[in-house]
Formats: C-alpha cells, sequence, structure tokens
C-alpha cells in the first residue's frame, strides 16, 4: 500500500508541474513569436538539425497533417526550410535556419534564467540531481507507457 500511495503522491507532482509548467511556457514562448508547438519542432530540429515530416511527427506526438501545417508555417517565418532527402528523394527533410537556432537560444536561455529563479531556494545538491532523475522517469515512462484502464473495463468500474 505504501508503494500506492507513494505513486499517487508522485503522480499529482508530476502532474501539476507539467500542467503549470506547460501552461507558464506557452505564455512565455509565445510572447517570441511562437506557439508551444513550433517552439518544441525548433528545439527538436535545433538537437537534430534536420528530420523528416515523419520523425518530427512522432516526436511531437502530432499526425502528419497537423505537422505539415506547422512546418509550413516555420517556412514562412523563415525558421525551417525543406529540402530532399540526400537518401530517398520521396522524402522531404525539414532543416532548421540560423535565425531560429539564435531564436531557440535565446529562448531556452531565457527560460533557464528564470527556472534557475524559481529553483533558488533547492539545495544544491537536488539542483544538480534534479535534470538526471527527470531524464529517468521521462525514459521509465517512454519505455512502458502508462495504462490506466483497459480497454472495455470502464463500465465494470462502480461509483
Amino acid at each position: 500500500m505504501a508503494q500506492v500511495i507513494e505513486g499517487v503522491a508522485i503522480y499529482r507532482a508530476l502532474s501539476d508541474l507539467a500542467r503549470r509548467y506547460q501552461f507558464r511556457n506557452r505564455d512565455e514562448v509565445c510572447c517570441y513569436g511562437l506557439t508551444v508547438s513550433q517552439c518544441y519542432g525548433l528545439q527538436f530540429l535545433a538537437e537534430h538539425g534536420k528530420a523528416a515530416s515523419s520523425d518530427l511527427a512522432a516526436r511531437l506526438g502530432l499526425d502528419l497533417s497537423t505537422t505539415t501545417r506547422l512546418v509550413d508555417q516555420l517556412v514562412r517565418k523563415k525558421l525551417a526550410v525543406r529540402r530532399r532527402s540526400d537518401q530517398d528523394a520521396r522524402i522531404r527533410e525539414i532543416e532548421i535556419t540560423e535565425p531560429a537556432r539564435r531564436l531557440i537560444s535565446r529562448i531556452e536561455q531565457d527560460l533557464a534564467a528564470e527556472l534557475h529563479r524559481a529553483l533558488a531556494d533547492l539545495p544544491a545538491a537536488v539542483k544538480q540531481a534534479l535534470p538526471e532523475a527527470l531524464h529517468r522517469i521521462t525514459n521509465a515512462i517512454c519505455q512502458r507507457p502508462l495504462q490506466i484502464i483497459a480497454p472495455g473495463t470502464i463500465r465494470n468500474i462502480r461509483t
């Protein structure tokens, strides 16, 4: 029973963090003229240099048509370009532009400074361990996605 209580406490803390950070992040990133999805897409491209639309869609958790619209917006803003893949002419790769790389760097630096201020009261050891702990949680969830209720069983739950 202690594991369940601990799991519920962790779940609630992570949910609260995700909600608050996402909404806070949405407001701040939009100040740079980007939507949250555009920002995440550019961050992925900044890390990888270029990517096929299908890879970008998978990373962002969007369907391909939504990703295409997102890339169209980035291309219009001159933050990304489409190029034919060297390996397969049928594949169009999306590549980040240098102005977009500078913009993402500025956004990350600004948000990191804000996060540094928010975490100032935490002990140094906690701040040092936090990135690794968050990466481990993310990797664990990605390797074994949470399944809360099996399909078809919801009708068996009584309130």
